[in-house]
């Protein structure tokens, strides 16, 4: 999730940004307590929560396309996690691709996939219609303790500065002439990695 992306969109006037932060987060909770425990043959419960996704984002002013392609990434970890599940779970069977699946096991993967991408859409838009600063302030009064509070607060400023080193290096890296490529420049890639966490854990 882009740093700069939330920046953009966080200090937007609409009516979901004057929203209570507080209300904000019970509402999202409720959202993720709701479509997690929904089953996954419920094909329209998932369209409904996708519905209101993309309801609230306009509602904020937001482009949907960049909170999509974000909220996608999170697609091919779930889906790796879940792969199993169509090989190893029991009951009926159906022929994918010359391969005898679990039925129970494809829907448990679609659910899986989908209701992290749901979940991860959620978060963004919440992230990208309250500054950060509210979020916490709106956690303390709902009784988070400090201590959690505290974490979320050290983790937010060690990414943000995590990706402000990144994007330094990646631009003084293309200024003496390196090309993106993974494999033909791993060894640079890496040494470019070793120096960002240096340079970002002695800022922090």
């Amino acid at each position: 999730m882009s740093h700069h992306f939330i920046d953009r969109f966080c200090q937007q006037d609409s009516c979901v940004h004057r929203l209570d932060t507080r209300v904000k987060i019970l509402l999202v909770l409720v959202f993720l307590l709701v479509q997690v425990s929904t089953p996954p043959p419920h094909l329209h419960a998932f369209v409904v929560y996708a519905g209101l996704l993309l309801w609230a984002t306009a509602l904020a002013r937001i482009p949907a396309g960049p909170v999509l392609r974000r909220a996608a990434l999170v697609l091919p970890f779930s889906a790796f996690v879940a792969l199993g599940l169509p090989f190893l779970h029991g009951g009926e069977t159906v022929a994918v691709f010359g391969l005898h699946l679990s039925r129970s096991g494809l829907w448990l993967l679609f659910g899986a996939t989908v209701k992290a991408m749901l979940a991860v859409t959620a978060v963004i838009l919440l992230m990208a219609t309250t500054p950060f600063g509210r979020l916490l302030n709106a956690l303390r009064h709902l009784g988070v303790p400090l201590f959690f509070i505290d974490i979320l607060a050290m983790t937010q400023r060690y990414l943000s500065l995590l990706m402000g080193e990144a994007t330094r290096l990646r631009r003084a890296a293309i200024a003496r002439g390196y090309a993106p490529k993974w494999l033909p420049q791993s060894v640079i890639i890496g040494r470019l990695a070793g120096n960002l966490f240096l340079r970002s854990y002695e800022r922090a």
